[in-house]
């Protein structure tokens, strides 16, 4: 009876024990930005700062995505 009670003791406490949780507060400093910085997507080692090799890839992308692009001649 005692080996009982202590496993039901024991569970019941895992059990609650698995309930909590610990506080996530972020703290905010009014204009700063504690994340990692942003780079523009055509600043990358692909593009090398070419905005606009960039943007016509965005275009061509765009037009491959589209259904009308992906029918076969009639």
């Amino acid at each position: 009876m005692n080996a009982t009670r202590t496993v039901i003791l024991i569970g019941a406490a895992l059990a609650l024990a698995a309930c909590s949780e610990a506080p996530q507060v972020t703290h905010y400093e009014a204009g700063t930005y504690s994340g990692k910085p942003d780079t523009r997507p055509w600043e990358s080692a692909a593009y090398g700062g070419d905005k606009a090799k960039w943007e016509s890839d965005m275009r061509a992308r765009a037009r491959k995505q589209t259904e009308i692009g992906r029918m076969p001649p009639s």
